[in-house]
């Protein structure tokens, strides 16, 4: 395949599987498969997820594209990044306190619980290197799943390979970058799915 082609492949996996993206197909399987009988109320726990995981945030981040406070909604700047992670950090503890006060499934409270304390962790490297938020963001909700369905996920673990490599590709991030997002998603959620949410 020509470099021109591997560009654009790898460009629509990072659009794809992009962490904001990631978050709603997790929440949607949380809540339809690992929640309860009731469509409505896995609905209504699915529409609150939604919202504070990834309308809101992304709202956000389109607002300071518009203005011009961002150069891409991909924010490949490192030293614009702090503003949206702070921001969808109090977004994703909004929403965990109103699916504990719902009392959604745990899974579901602890895959919120966790895009607020593993983004929090980023934001907080993010101040001295560019960790990789895409394989941060698709190892935690792969974590999630696992804890929810078991080994029945462990193949599509391999959408952390496939997406730290077109990261790499496109020159967003280094190797070591990608390996650090990776492992502190994978790492991070199992230990407080391990102690707080299984």
């Amino acid at each position: 395949m020509e470099k021109d082609g591997l560009n654009k492949l790898f460009e629509l996996v990072s659009n794809v599987f992009h962490p904001i993206t990631n978050a709603g197909i997790a929440f949607f399987l949380l809540t339809f498969w690992g929640g309860g009988d009731s469509i409505v109320v896995n609905g209504f726990h699915f529409s609150v997820t939604l919202l504070f995981s990834m309308v809101i945030p992304f709202l956000y981040i389109f607002y300071l594209k518009k203005k011009g406070y961002l150069e891409t909604v991909d924010i490949t700047e490192r030293a614009q990044r702090l503003n949206p992670f702070t921001f969808s950090i109090v977004s994703y503890v909004t929403g965990f306190f109103i699916l504990l006060g719902l009392q959604a499934p745990v899974h579901v409270q602890g895959l919120m619980f966790c895009y607020a304390s593993n983004t929090l962790l980023v934001m907080l490297v993010t101040r001295w290197w560019k960790i990789s938020v895409h394989t941060t963001g698709i190892a935690g909700p792969l974590v999630a799943l696992t804890f929810a369905f078991g080994t029945v996920v462990y193949p599509f673990y391999l959408l952390v390979i496939v997406i730290g490599t077109a990261r790499v590709y496109l020159k967003r991030h280094t190797v070591m970058q990608v390996l650090a997002g990776g492992t502190a998603g994978l790492l991070l959620t199992y230990i407080q799915f391990r102690i707080f949410f299984s």
